[in-house]
């Protein structure tokens, strides 16, 4: 069957209306026969005793006495002729009157018979007999005339009787003592009984949301009946508003053939099979488990009525009549599946067919009794007790249904009337936008067809009337009502719906070219989603947001997009306003675009909260916005004065949804409206100064478009035979009829939502605006990304990507090392990328740079991660935490080297790094490696709480190295970890993400975005946010960064066959004596070992010192120092000049000593006290001046090992040399004493340790445990290698020192 859609035209033909209630005039009252005494009538007595008083009295005058006899005569001829001609006159009146209300009642006949045959041609024109039905389906102008709202709407004849029609009426009789006239209030009466009705006129029964209605009768009269009543349904109600089902038990079938064939009884929505499923059930119960989906969105419906208080809505809804054959079964109360909802508000009519009244449902609305002949309607509703109505019924024919069914079958309202019938009154979303049908095509057509009254308006929804209501976003002096407004309402509400309203309908109205939307939502991001696709949105924030500096780039993005617009107006010639601007660019094509933008923000209560300060942009696109064009539309639950500063004051237009309370609505709408609003989404108030108030409810965007159902290729024009019922699947699939009805109901009928569907169709239908804000950076991306970025500077380098928000760019992040004194300071939380951002600036370094233009050296002492990069060239070396003397070296080496450049600027008049570099790359400056040299320390913090011996000398860097190309680029938890009189010599900062956003120095509100952030997102000291690149060349996963950083670097050094960076030295691990200065070369100080500040022999020089104390565990060195000393002084001393006495308990140092050198040697503590008596003696005897000048004697070197062995019994055995200790340097006496660490904090009481300490003794620190304390000021023990220790010198800072090994066996010594 070919569907064949037709146009509803409107309606030419109405049912006619009653005459209004009319009075009759009231007829002449009865004349009174019995006349009562009238005043003249006592004129002729009064005259006749006149006479004769006057006779009487003045009968002696004749003329009097005349007189009186005439006035006698006269007065009773008056009197007789005045009672007859009265009598005559009332007669005439009576007769005269009569006459006329006569005539009267005539043309009052005449009227009322004229009006009557009238009102029966209009009533049947209207409702038109079953056999002419036929006429009104082929008429176009007569087809489906009835809408929704129409008073005769489901208004159903029935057949034909008198109707009261002239309600004639009789003037309330005020005088009852007085009666009517018999004969005329005859007349009269006769007038008001035959022609107050008019006969042989339609009888119709209101239909329209009764409820149940029964048709009782024989089965031979009910069923043409109720064909009647649905002959009239098909033909005067299209099926957009009248849907028909039929309920029937299989037995009954042939009395309901061919109906289902009509539009009426067909579901768009749900197919059994390749047909539409028809609404056609054995049963009521299985008819409403067809009708569920429907019933479902009817019980929503309702429910949202009765919550707004408000009965207009149910009467634009599809109706729904029933009609259930029960046969000869009695009929159930109809129950439906919503029990919440009646009948009549769901706008359900259900016809029961019963053959007797006592089997019609408990409850019906309207009965209809058919009888032979005769049809009696008793509306049950009425309770006024009003007669029943009767009427001679209509006859229906077999053939004239079947032609009439047939005639219906292809028809459908065209797709402009089937919205008019959806709407009814309303005007639909997308009808409101302009849209047909939404498609590529009509999108094209909409776009380029806008006319200039309607740019920036847009419908947001409908009124109470059904009209479009729209908001346009002009200025005031464009005749519009922005540019900027605020929403309020509570939650629940509507609000967002109302915003993606707005927005689509924007879009679907506007081209990219014409508007650009920011969409801001701060309740989790899903009211704009599904918008974000749309070429209009140049941003969507959220707070929910993966990059939590989003919202300051929002800010700072907006901000610069206000700015840009600015000048892209001073650049066009100082244009006004961006409307000059726009049809400046008409004759200028070479301008750049410049759409309104539209900033949406839903709750932006809650980003005010979260950012205050944004209220300052806010601001100022309320002030400056109009010009540039640049609208606000604010949303949120309620406003809070405090926190808008004033911006209220440039909203021009406002929307009121439904209010907390009535304050709120006060302050949004100045009434209380707000507050009285239904608790229904959507309804609203939009108020513009004092011209606009208007009540709306809001388009709904997110609900699904019905997706009309294509029959597959092999069901397209195949003939099937319909069944009775609903069983086509079933019966195919071979399963049971029985729930036929819940399978064809559990079916999707439901498409795409009407904003999915709209965003896929303009997604790529023009070119995106420009979005005002980039991506945000990406988490992880490597070097190669930016390493071709151009540098500026000789030591500028890329180490990753910087996003400038406010330029809406994101460049090469270049980290210049000549700018703020050469320094940089890397501060932040552990895990948060400062040795990343370390090893990716060394590969910079390496990958921009020679290693003749710049050396690297590394200070790791947080994970050891720089020693990825000590494979490159340009990297001298990198000292780990594990290896302190490794640290020192690094230190000293660089010490060393600045001391170099202080020289080479000296001595080849370098005023300048610029000069330096310049000079050095023409070779002119051989001494320097490379001009430039950058050390990196990886753990700063740690320096200062671990490695506090080191700190000096890194300071010491810091505070001079930046002059003379030595760039050290700090990495520490805190800034405050340096100290703040060393914090003016770093002049950059790089700031990680903190734990705690006090510490930061760029701002707590901008350190506290980085809460969430991952590794390697940083703020510049210009506040910018950046993102380091990895150390790589390819993004790998975190455990292979370090693997391929070290594989780079070892790629690269293989190709590099030029100069590399200075190594770092270092002390050696095993030093021979004979590699020392001999005593040609340093007759005076005996070498001892070298130092680990530059490598140098380190001495022990006998003129200035005197005493040495020396402290290490077993195998520290402690016996071959002593040894070392003994060859020293031998080689320089001749047995005359010197002389040992040695106190050596385990024979290590004694055997060494020639015998003529040889004072004494002491193996136990009691030859150690007499050694050191013998010694005493002669040091007694120096004291003497005379004897010393007589006698100068030797230079007495005193060598104590293993003191504490020989003081393990108490008593000191230098107990007697302590006397003579403090003139020991008059006296030519030397003490070098040895003991272990362990237990050196409890033997510094010891006497004799204290007294060569005072007495100006060096310290030497040799490996031992940390745990014993602190040996000597400032100094610990720790694990080193045999020979290696720490020397203390008065007034001297710690030098490590690594001692010479002395074997035991030593060759034959010979004095010089």
């Amino acid at each position: 069957m070919t569907i064949r859609l037709v146009h509803r035209p409107a309606r030419i033909a109405r049912p006619p209306e009653p005459a209004p209630p009319r009075e009759v005039a009231a007829p002449p009252r009865t004349p009174d026969d019995a006349q009562g005494f009238p005043l003249q009538m006592l004129l002729p007595v009064i005259g006749a005793m006149s006479s004769v008083v006057m006779i009487t009295v003045l009968r002696t005058n004749p003329i009097m006495v005349l007189v009186a006899a005439l006035i006698f005569t006269v007065a009773v001829v008056g009197g007789v002729g005045m009672a007859l001609s009265q009598r005559g006159q009332a007669g005439r009146r009576r007769r005269v009157q009569r006459e006329n209300f006569l005539t009267y009642l005539e043309d009052r006949r005449t009227e009322l018979r004229r009006e009557g045959e009238s009102a029966r041609e209009e009533a049947i024109r209207a409702e038109p007999a079953v056999e002419n039905l036929l006429e009104i389906v082929r008429d176009p102008a007569r087809l489906w005339e009835r809408r929704r709202l129409d008073e005769d709407f489901l208004r159903l004849r029935v057949g034909a009787g008198s109707r009261d029609w002239h309600a004639l009426t009789l003037p309330d009789d005020m005088n009852p003592v007085e009666p009517y006239d018999d004969l005329l209030r005859g007349e009269l009466a006769a007038l008001l009984t035959h022609y107050s009705v008019v006969r042989d006129m339609p009888i119709s029964v209101e239909l329209d949301r009764v409820g149940d209605v029964s048709l009782v009768g024989p089965r031979e009269l009910t069923v043409p009946l109720a064909h009647a009543l649905f002959a009239h349904i098909v033909s005067f109600h299209a099926p957009e508003d009248v849907a028909v089902g039929v309920a029937f038990a299989p037995r009954y079938a042939d009395d309901w053939t061919l109906i289902d064939l009509v539009g009426h009884l067909q579901l768009t929505d749900t197919f059994d099979g390749p047909v539409n499923a028809r609404r056609v059930a054995p049963d009521l119960a299985r008819m409403w488990v067809l009708l569920e989906p429907w019933m479902t969105a009817r019980a929503s419906a309702v429910a949202a009525e009765r919550r707004t208080g408000r009965r207009s809505v149910s009467e634009r809804l599809p109706r729904l009549v029933l009609f259930v054959d029960h046969g000869t079964e009695t009929a159930r109360a109809t129950v439906t599946p919503e029990r919440e909802s009646t009948l009549r508000e769901l706008g359900i009519t259900v016809i029961h067919l019963v053959d007797d009244r006592l089997k019609e449902p408990s409850d019906v609305s309207v009965r209809i009794t058919a009888t032979p002949g005769e049809l009696t309607i008793d509306d049950i509703r009425d309770r006024s007790g009003g007669a029943a109505v009767t009427a001679r019924p209509d006859e229906v024919q077999p053939a004239l249904m079947a032609s009439l069914v047939r005639t219906l079958a292809p028809l459908r309202l065209s797709s402009a009337g089937a919205r008019e019938a959806d709407a009814a009154g309303v005007v639909g979303v997308l009808e409101s936008f302009g849209y047909p049908e939404l498609t590529a095509e009509r999108l094209a057509e909409v776009w380029g067809s806008r006319r200039d009254s309607e740019f920036l308006r847009v419908p947001i929804g409908v009124d109470d009337m059904g009209n479009p209501v729209e908001l346009d976003l002009k200025e005031s002096a464009q005749l519009g009502m922005g540019p900027h407004g605020i929403a309020i309402g509570a939650t629940g509400s509507g609000k967002s719906e109302l915003l993606r309203t707005l927005v689509l309908g924007l879009a679907l109205t506007h081209p990219p070219e014409d508007i650009a939307m920011v969409l801001v939502d701060y309740k989790g991001g899903a009211a704009f989603a599904p918008l974000a696709p749309l070429p209009h949105v140049a941003g969507v924030m959220d707070n929910l947001a993966d990059d939590a500096q989003l919202t300051r780039r929002a800010q700072t993005s907006i901000a610069g997009e206000v700015r840009r617009r600015q000048e892209m107006l001073r650049d066009a010639g100082s244009v006004a306003s961006i409307t000059e601007y726009r049809a400046l660019r008409e004759s200028h094509p070479e301008l750049a675009p410049m759409p309104h933008l539209l900033l949406v923000i839903d709750e932006f209560g809650e980003l005010l909260t979260a950012e205050p300060d944004f209220v300052d942009l806010l601001l100022t696109i309320g002030r400056i916005g109009r010009s540039i064009g640049v609208h606000l539309l604010l949303s949120s639950q309620r406003i809070e004065q405090g926190k808008l500063r004033g911006l209220d004051t440039y909203l021009s237009y406002r929307i009121g949804l439904r209010t907390f309370s009535e304050s709120e609505s006060q302050v949004i709408l100045d009434t209380n409206d707000a507050y009285h609003l239904p608790a229904i989404p959507g309804h609203g108030y939009l108020k513009v100064d004092t011209t606009v108030y208007t009540r709306f409810r809001a388009g709904y965007v997110s609900g699904a478009l019905p997706v009309a159902r294509e029959p597959e290729p092999e069901e397209r024009a195949v003939p099937l035979a319909v069944p009775q019922y609903n069983t086509i699947e079933s019966d195919a699939r071979g399963r049971g009829s029985a729930d036929a009805e819940a399978r064809i109901a559990a079916s999707p009928s439901g498409g795409r939502a009407l904003i999915d569907t709209a965003v896929d169709v303009m997604r790529d239908a023009r070119r995106a605006v420009a979005p005002v804000w980039l991506s945000p950076l990406p988490e992880r991306f490597s070097f190669e990304r930016v390493r071709s970025a151009t540098r500026t500077g000789p030591v500028v380098v890329p180490i990753g990507l910087l996003d400038d928000p406010s330029r809406q760019r994101q460049d090469a992040w270049m980290l210049d090392l000549s700018r703020g004194g050469g320094h940089v300071a890397i501060y932040g939380a552990p895990q948060t990328g400062r040795s990343t951002l370390l090893r990716t600036l060394a590969l910079s370094l390496a990958l921009t740079h020679t290693p003749d233009e710049v050396s690297i050296y590394g200070l790791d002492l947080s994970g050891g991660g720089l020693a990825r990069v000590e494979a490159f060239p340009h990297v001298g070396g990198v000292a780990g935490r594990s290896d302190r003397e490794r640290i020192g070296r690094l230190l000293d080496e660089l010490l060393s080297m600045l001391v170099a450049r202080e020289r080479v600027f000296r001595e080849k008049g370098i005023d300048s790094l610029a000069v330096l570099r310049a000079r050095h790359s023409r070779g002119d400056v051989p001494e320097l490696v490379a001009p430039d040299v950058v050390l990196l320390v990886d753990g700063f913090s740690q320096l200062r709480s671990e490695f506090e011996e080191f700190e000096p000398r890194l300071i010491e860097l810091l505070s001079r190295g930046g002059s003379f190309g030595l760039h050290v680029v700090l990495a520490m938890n805190r800034w405050n970890d340096l100290p703040i009189r060393h914090q003016s010599h770093v002049g950059q900062r790089i700031e990680l993400r903190l734990n705690d956003p006090m510490d930061s120095q760029v701002g707590r509100k901008i350190a506290d975005t980085l809460k969430a952030a991952g590794p390697g997102r940083a703020i510049s000291d210009d506040g910018l946010f950046g993102q380091i690149a990895l150390p790589v060349q390819e993004v790998v996963d975190d455990e292979e960064i370090g693997p391929a950083l070290e594989e780079l670097a070892q790629r690269f050094a293989a190709s590099w066959n030029g100069p590399a960076a200075a190594p770092i030295r270092l002390l050696p691990e095993s030093l021979d004596a004979a590699d020392l200065p001999d005593a040609l070369d340093e007759p005076d100080r005996v070498p001892i070992g070298v130092r680990q500040e530059d490598l140098a022999p380190e001495f022990f020089d006998p003129r200035q010192e005197q005493h040495l104390i020396v402290f290490g565990d077993s195998g520290s060195g402690k016996s071959s120092l002593l040894r070392g000393i003994v060859r020293g002084f031998l080689d320089r001393y001749t047995s005359d000049e010197i002389v040992f006495a040695v106190m050596d308990v385990r024979g290590q140092v004694a055997p060494v000593i020639p015998e003529e050198y040889l004072g004494g040697h002491a193996p136990n503590s009691r030859q150690a006290k007499l050694l050191a008596a013998s010694v005493a003696q002669e040091l007694e005897r120096r004291s003497d001046p005379e004897e010393a000048a007589v006698k100068p004697g030797p230079r007495i070197v005193v060598l104590v090992d293993d003191h504490h062995i020989l003081g393990s019994s108490g008593d000191d055995p230098l107990g007697p040399l302590m006397p003579y200790l403090p003139s020991a340097r008059d006296l030519r006496l030397h003490v070098f004493l040895t003991r272990p660490v362990a237990g050196a904090s409890r033997a510094a009481f010891d006497f004799s340790l204290q007294s060569l300490r005072e007495t100006g003794g060096t310290g030497l620190v040799m490996s031992g445990e940390r745990s014993e304390g602190q040996i000597l000021p400032r100094v610990y023990a720790e694990q080193m290698v045999p020979g290696r220790g720490r020397l203390v010198r008065r007034g001297g800072r710690p030098t490590v020192v690594h001692l010479a090994y002395t074997p035991l066996e030593m060759e034959e010594h010979s004095a010089p």
